[in-house]
């Protein structure tokens, strides 16, 4: 395989990228509300692993264990979300790909929601969360997916390039 293939504007590498920096902002905010509402921050560090875990998941306090594997769920889960984004997205202009990063937030919720969580026996989430909280979060994580492939972008050329005949001939 070439090493150089790739580079800083491909986009399996730019998906990865922004995957990791959407699934850091997504698990910072789940965090963050949690403990804004007084509840426990390490059951949405573990919240990915429930399928795995089953209640030991949900159980309040620190488990290392179950972080440790919530969190490895949660980013891989981010990473494969942000590829499929990459893929999609590769070529559109800079503002074009955060306003499709927002977007495609809207269809990770529903993707997650919907089609994810049901599949994995946790349709439970999808019903105890806020519709307005399951969305925001998504979008945000879309958000920041979009704004973290932007260094990887290419923006497709809208007309191909003017060929000129060389000089003489004609």
């Amino acid at each position: 395989m070439d090493p150089t293939k790739y580079e800083r504007g491909h986009p399996l590498i730019g998906g990865l990228v922004a995957g990791l920096i959407g699934g850091a902002v997504l698990a910072a905010m789940l965090a963050g509300m949690s403990a804004a509402r007084g509840g426990d921050v390490w059951v949405a560090m573990k919240g990915a692993a429930a399928p795995f875990l089953g209640e030991r998941a949900q159980v309040p306090g620190l488990d290392a264990g179950a972080v440790a594997l919530g969190l490895v769920c949660h980013f891989g889960i981010a990473i494969v979300w942000s590829v499929l984004f990459a893929a999609i997205s590769y070529g559109l202009s800079r503002g074009a790909t955060v306003v499709a990063g927002a977007l495609w937030g809207v269809v990770v919720w529903f993707g997650m929601y919907y089609l994810v969580l049901p599949v994995v026996g946790l349709p439970q989430i999808a019903r105890s969360t806020p519709l307005s909280d399951a969305i925001l979060t998504h979008v945000v994580f879309g958000l920041a997916v979009g704004l973290g492939f932007l260094p990887f972008q290419h923006e497709r050329p809208t007309a191909p390039p003017v060929r000129r005949a060389p000089m003489g001939a004609g």
